[in-house]
């Protein structure tokens, strides 16, 4: 194994990368009158873990203060700067919720609503798809995308979701399908950040680097040896070689066990010399 190549690897690894395609797409978390402050802040903890950091509280029920408290800080944890940094619209007449709320997303070129319901498809408004399904657009010029998150106690309005381009909805169990509000928001940025990051095997200091195909040839370049020398019969030669190809590539190795497994062949090879089974 090349130890210069390996440790340039390592220095250069990155567990996370934006895919280029996506480089023009912003996000916002839009939560609409939420009523508990805990899961803003959770909110606030699960957008630092999938790299979103817009995040705006539009006319919260929940207090201000209470949202911005230091137990609220708490529940955002490292996401404490997302929490903070977070745009809260608060408005003074709650009759023009529904007009101030369509006026303001005027400024994002998709909208995406989520709701629990909709399994049925009774009502037109809610006709979502699974988050799986959702295809992320690719722009030439920078776009905004909204996810919007309604209030714990009933989601989104119908009149809220009208204003969505699309809706989303997370598939659970039927007898109880309504999942906490920093929990759907988790699952439904967790499949958008696979979506759009290009995601490396391994994390922190010691990443898992995958071996290439350069370093496999290395390993079957042993075996075939091995093959030559052990006498296996001609016609099973090539059939012995490409079933161990066959698992090596249908397994995701590392290089540190290809190290492994590579020593060991080296090692057989050692052993078999001093006996002198072959020259």
């Amino acid at each position: 194994m090349d130890k210069k190549k390996k440790s340039r690897e390592l220095v250069s690894f990155n567990e996370t990368q934006l895919n280029e395609i996506y480089g023009n797409i912003s996000f916002t978390i839009i939560l609409v009158q939420p009523e508990h402050a805990g899961n803003v802040g959770s909110i606030a903890r699960i957008m630092k873990n999938f790299n979103f950091n817009k995040l705006v509280i539009f006319n919260p029920i929940e207090e201000v203060a209470k949202i911005l408290s230091y137990k609220t800080q708490g529940f955002a944890m490292h996401g404490k700067d997302i929490l903070l940094n977070a745009e809260i619209i608060k408005l003074k007449n709650p009759e023009e919720h529904s007009i101030e709320f369509k006026e303001f997303l005027k400024i994002y070129d998709l909208i995406i609503a989520t709701t629990a319901k909709g399994a049925r498809y009774t009502n037109i408004n809610r006709l979502a798809i699974f988050p799986r399904d959702f295809t992320i657009p690719v722009s030439e010029s920078p776009m905004k995308i909204a996810i919007l998150l309604g209030k714990e106690s009933r989601g989104l309005t119908n009149e809220e979701i009208s204003f969505a381009d699309i809706v989303l909805r997370i598939p659970t169990g039927d007898e109880y399908p309504t999942l906490n509000l920093s929990h759907a928001c988790g699952i439904i940025l967790y499949e958008i950040f696979n979506k759009i990051n290009n995601l490396n095997i391994g994390r922190g200091k010691h990443p898992v680097l995958l071996a290439d195909k350069a370093d496999r040839v290395i390993l079957y370049e042993f075996i075939n040896n091995l093959i030559n020398k052990v006498k296996i019969r001609i016609h099973k030669e090539e059939r012995v070689l490409n079933a161990f190809k066959n698992v090596y590539e249908r397994a995701l190795m590392s290089k540190k066990e290809l190290s492994l497994i590579t020593g060991l062949f080296s090692k057989l090879f050692s052993v078999l010399e001093d006996l002198h089974l072959y020259k």
